[in-house]
């Protein structure tokens, strides 16, 4: 009895000592807590503000694939004057596209699109990734926020070793729509994330393929779809 008691005990102080080991920084309302390095990890694979909303679960994610230490290299595309032929009612097409990777035995990707304005269609846009030479292993979720809007999106379409969310735009400002994925090595991931012109459905919004004679890269819009989306470029990074 008194041997059980004594590893109770020390289990205990480990547990304490662990616990104090990690220096909080920053803690979030989901019970997340955060050490300067893994705040710093977030911010550069995702934004500054990414934190807020981060889940136990997509934290413990990250944390098992042991990237807080790992290089975040990151590629961006400015969709500001890119041509395309714009639906009378589409006034902003003004966004920013990034494409982030953190990699250890495999390599995570990010997707974020950031809106600067807010364009005046608001229906369902279609954000994805294809991969060429390389396996996605997993697909997380698409997140979608603004000032007061959060929203979380767990049912991609698959297809041909790519996949795509459809994503309803919100009323809100400052929306920011972000993936999370991850991939084998030795290939090239293309991302792109389509603005719909006009309002549509979101069975219309699904009716695409996935290849590299798509949008972006990515997106083989067919039927309705092909004359609803902007036909924007897409982004790409070697993993």
């Amino acid at each position: 009895m008194k041997k059980v008691i004594l590893l109770i005990l020390v289990l205990l102080i480990l547990t304490v000592q662990n616990t104090s080991a990690k220096e909080i920084f920053y803690q979030n309302d989901n019970g997340v807590i955060l050490t300067k390095e893994e705040y710093d990890f977030f911010t550069e694979m995702y934004w500054n503000g990414y934190q807020k909303n981060l889940t136990i679960e997509d934290y413990n994610y990250i944390k098992e694939l042991d990237l807080f230490d790992k290089v975040v290299e990151k590629k961006t595309i400015e969709l500001f004057d890119f041509p395309i032929e714009r639906s009378s009612s589409v006034t902003s097409n003004l966004r920013i596209l990034t494409i982030s990777k953190s990699c250890s035995n495999t390599c995570t990707l990010s997707l974020v699109t950031r809106w600067i304005g807010t364009p005046n269609v608001k229906s369902y846009d279609v954000f994805g990734a294809r991969a060429d030479g390389v396996n996605i292993t997993n697909i997380r979720n698409a997140r979608v926020e603004g000032d007061n809007y959060y929203k979380i999106y767990s049912n991609p379409q698959k297809n041909n070793n790519g996949f795509g969310f459809s994503i309803l735009v919100p009323n809100e400002s400052n929306v920011i729509a972000t993936i999370t994925f991850t991939t084998t090595k030795g290939g090239t991931v293309y991302g792109s994330y389509q603005h719909a012109m006009r309002n549509t459905t979101e069975n219309i919004s699904k009716q695409y393929s996935i290849n590299e004679n798509g949008f972006g890269r990515v997106f083989d819009f067919t039927g309705t779809a092909s004359n609803i989306y902007d036909n924007a470029p897409g982004v790409d990074m070697v993993v």
